[in-house]
Formats: C-alpha cells, structure tokens, sequence
C-alpha cells in the first residue's frame, strides 16, 4: 500500500531535483489517467477499475439532453428508467453509438416527445428519445473519476494496491525526466525510457489482474447480429 508520502519520497529520491514541486499534481493526473484507459501497445485501452464501479441518476429536461452525473468518467454500462428497466442504446451498437442512435430515430431533430426509450452518451451528455413531458429519473451505472489526494496519508483512490507504487512512480518519474532533467540537445532521455517501460510492463500487470470483459462491444438486441468491431 502506497500513501501519497511514501510515492512522493520514491519519486524524490529517483529524480533528486528541489525544483520539481508540483508531485502530488502528477500523482493525481497519473491515477486520473489510469481509471480513463491507457492505449496498450496492443492497441487496446486498459479496462475501467473496478473499484471506481458508480451510479448516479439524472431528471430529463425538456431538451433532447441533460449532463451526465458529474463524479462520471467513462463507460456507461447500463442504463435504467423510473422502474429499474434498463433502456436500449441504439441497435448494432452500444451506449457510446450516437451516430446510429441519431439514425435509428424517427424524427432526426431529436424532437420525439413521449417515454424514454432510447439512449445514448455523447461528450458528457446523456441522449434521449423520447421526450417525456413530466421529468422522468433515469439511473446510470458508469466508472466514476477518482478522487484527488492532498493528504500525505491517503493512498490513491481505485488503483490496485500491489500496483500503486509501480504504476505511479515509474509514470510520474518518466513523464519529469522526459519534460525537465533529460531535455537537452544531447540527451538520450534513458531514463524516460527506462521509466516509461517499466510503467507499460506495470500497466499490463493492471489489464491482468483487472481482466477485459469477455462481453461484444456491439450487438442488436432481438436480432442474431454480432460486430465486436467498433461500427460508427
């Protein structure tokens, strides 16, 4: 277990450079980074944490929209209306498929007024169709932000305790040696390097013990289409 002291005082000890001041700020970005998804060098994005797992309900409005809760982050896996029955994202897709969402419809000005029935998530908005004429809660189960640390006894907030120290100081301690200490003319940047593999080594160790969810991205609900591919 890795507190906000004890991966300061690792990073410190690695950099020895009294003008970098700004660690607990990296600390913070780097576990912020982490729960959004890492690109892998296999080209895919490293799964949400676990225990960022929230939920958080919204009113519509009568606009076609309304902001998504803001402790959200990333993948909204289920979506529910006043009775707990989850609502569809668009056929062939999922939640995140606005342009076959938009083309699923039947009036394309997002102006269908009734029950909700269809759902989607752009930027930090929620779509629907369609409009209910008294506010409807809708429920969201989604991966929240972490929250930020400022204490020197907290641990950072969603990573894996075993990989806490790994991820954090080699991320942190790469990104200040490629930006600061290793930034002149003749400079290799070993370091970065050095730091930098260690932390992809760290963040595959993270997909492992995580594991990717064996679940299609798209599929057509009542229908046998299946397209584990991304369709818009």
């Amino acid at each position: 277990m890795s507190t906000l002291s004890s991966l300061t005082t690792s990073i410190e000890g690695i950099i020895q450079d009294s003008s970098i001041t700004d660690i607990t700020d990296r600390i913070n970005d780097c576990v912020s980074m982490i729960a959004a998804g890492v690109r892998m060098p296999d080209g895919l994005i490293s799964p949400p944490l676990p225990d960022l797992y929230s939920m958080g309900t919204v009113d519509t409005t009568e606009e076609a929209y309304v902001s998504l809760p803001a402790t959200y982050q990333r993948n909204a896996f289920m979506i529910a209306d006043d009775g707990g029955s989850r609502i569809s994202g668009p056929n062939g897709g999922d939640y995140y498929s606005f342009m076959l969402f938009l083309n699923q419809l039947q009036k394309k000005d997002l102006s269908e007024s009734g029950t909700v029935y269809k759902v989607c998530v752009k930027g930090s908005n929620l779509y629907y169709q369609g409009i209910p004429s008294v506010a409807e809660t809708l429920t969201i189960h989604f991966y929240r932000l972490p929250v930020d640390r400022s204490k020197i006894t907290e641990i950072p907030d969603g990573i894996p305790l075993h990989l806490q120290s790994r991820l954090i100081v080699n991320y942190v301690t790469g990104q200040i040696m490629g930006s600061h200490i290793e930034d002149g003319e003749n400079s290799k940047k070993m370091g970065n390097m050095y730091h930098m593999d260690e932390f992809y080594k760290a963040m595959i160790d993270l997909v492992d013990f995580i594991g990717i969810d064996s679940e299609v991205s798209y599929y057509a609900n009542g229908s046998s289409f299946i397209d584990g591919g991304m369709c818009d």
